[in-house]
C-alpha cells in the first residue's frame, strides 16, 4: 500500500480521478513541490487515471513508489489517442519526468583506430583524440567492434599489446590460425604493415562486388607462379576467410530490405528489451535496455516505443515485435514522422518468427 492508504489525499486523488472522462488525453502527476514526475497518455482518462489510487497491490514498486509521491495531477483532453501519444511525447521531452522510461542515448562515436606505435595495431576507439589514425565516426559501437573483428580474422591480425622487437612465444591465436604472430620475430616490419593497411582498406571499401577477392586471387596465382608458396597460401587463407564471413553475414540477414526487430524478456518487475536494425537486409546494429517496474510487454512497449522512437531519424518501414498488442496509434505516429508507412508485425511462422 501507498502512504494515501486511507489519507484525506488519497480520497481527493480517486474522487478526482472517477470525475475524469472516458476519452483520450494526457495525465500529468505532480509532487508536493509541483514538480513533474510522471506524464502519461490514455485511450480513456478515466479508466487508466483510476487504476494508480485503487489498490496497490497490483502495482510495481516502481508504481507503487511513484503514486506515494502524487500529491497532484493535471490532464489535457485530445481529440484521439493518436494526438495523446503525440503531446505526451513533447511534454516527456521538455520535463523528463523522473519516473518515466528514460533511455540513455548514447551521442557518442565509435572510431576504428590504428594505433601510432612502431607495430601499429587495429582497434577501436571512442573518440578521435590522441595519437593515431581514426577512420570513422561511426554511430554504432556494435559495428565498430564486429568490423575490426573480422578485419583481424581475415587478415590475422594480433588483438594483443604485445611488443614485437623482441622474439617471444606466440599465444593461442597463432596455434588456432587467427594471427600470423609477428611476436615470433619471423614477420618483418614491412609485410606487417603492408597486411594491416589492407585490412584498413577492407574496412573502408568492403569486399566491393567481389572486388576484393577478385584482387587478391591475382595476387595469389602470381605468388604461386614465383613459387612463393608460403604467400600464396597466406593469400588463400585471406580470401577463404572474406568468404566464410560473407556466408555468416548471410545467416544475420533480414527478409526485408529495411526493418527493427524487437524482444523483451519480463523477469519479476524488470526487462530486458532488445532492438536488432536490419539495413539493407543486413543486422547493422543491436542495442538492449534495462528496464525496472514493469508488469507485462503491453505495458513496458507503451513507454519503450515512444521514448526510443522518438529520439530515432531512420524509422524503418516494418517493425517485428514479440506480442499482439495494438499498436495502431503508433504506426499512425510513426508514419507521419517517417512520410511513409510503418507496420508493426507480430509473426506466426517462417524466418520473420525467428528472428524474435
Amino acid at each position: 500500500m501507498n502512504r494515501y492508504a486511507d489519507s484525506e489525499k488519497l480520497t481527493e486523488l480517486k474522487a478526482k480521478a472517477n470525475r475524469l472522462p472516458l476519452t483520450p488525453g494526457v495525465y500529468i502527476m505532480k509532487d508536493k513541490n509541483g514538480v513533474i514526475i510522471y506524464i502519461g497518455k490514455a485511450k480513456a482518462l478515466k479508466n487508466r487515471v483510476t487504476q494508480y489510487f485503487g489498490s496497490g497491490n497490483q502495482h510495481t514498486e516502481k508504481v507503487r513508489r511513484m503514486v506515494s509521491n502524487v500529491d497532484s495531477f493535471e490532464y489535457i483532453l485530445c481529440d484521439s489517442e493518436f494526438e495523446a501519444l503525440i503531446l505526451e511525447n513533447s511534454l516527456i521531452k521538455q520535463n523528463q519526468p523522473k519516473y518515466n522510461i528514460l533511455l540513455k542515448d548514447d551521442k557518442g562515436y565509435s572510431y576504428v583506430k590504428i594505433t601510432a606505435e612502431k607495430w601499429k595495431k587495429l582497434t577501436t576507439a571512442k573518440s578521435a583524440e590522441g595519437k593515431g589514425e581514426f577512420i570513422g565516426p561511426y554511430t554504432s559501437g556494435y559495428v565498430v567492434k564486429e568490423t575490426v573483428d573480422e578485419a583481424r580474422k581475415i587478415f590475422k591480425l594480433p588483438d594483443c599489446n604485445r611488443s614485437f622487437d623482441k622474439p617471444t612465444k606466440p599465444c593461442l591465436n597463432y596455434h588456432i590460425g587467427l594471427c600470423e604472430a609477428p611476436c615470433r620475430g619471423k614477420t618483418k616490419l614491412c609485410d606487417y604493415l603492408d597486411t594491416l593497411y589492407s585490412a584498413v582498406d577492407f574496412i573502408k571499401h568492403g569486399d566491393r562486388e567481389g572486388d576484393t577477392v577478385a584482387r587478391l586471387t591475382a595476387e595469389m596465382e602470381k605468388a604461386a607462379e614465383r613459387l612463393d608458396f608460403e604467400n600464396a597460401a597466406r593469400l588463400r587463407d585471406r580470401i577463404n576467410a572474406i568468404n566464410k564471413i560473407k556466408e555468416k553475414q548471410k545467416v544475420v540477414r533480414a527478409t526485408y530490405k529495411d526493418e527493427d526487430v524487437i524482444a523483451s524478456a519480463v523477469i519479476g518487475e524488470s526487462a530486458c528489451t532488445a532492438v536488432f536494425v536490419f539495413r539493407n537486409y543486413r543486422l547493422t546494429d543491436k542495442k538492449k535496455f534495462i528496464i525496472d517496474g514493469v508488469n507485462n510487454r503491453e505495458e513496458l512497449y507503451t513507454e519503450f516505443l515512444h521514448r526510443y522512437y522518438s529520439e530515432k531519424g531512420d524509422i524503418p518501414s516494418r517493425i517485428l515485435i514479440d506480442t499482439e498488442a495494438d499498436f495502431s496509434a503508433e504506426e499512425e505516429w510513426l508514419t507521419r514522422v517517417s512520410g511513409r508507412r510503418v507496420a508493426f508485425i507480430n509473426p506466426k511462422i517462417g524466418e520473420q518468427k525467428a528472428l524474435l
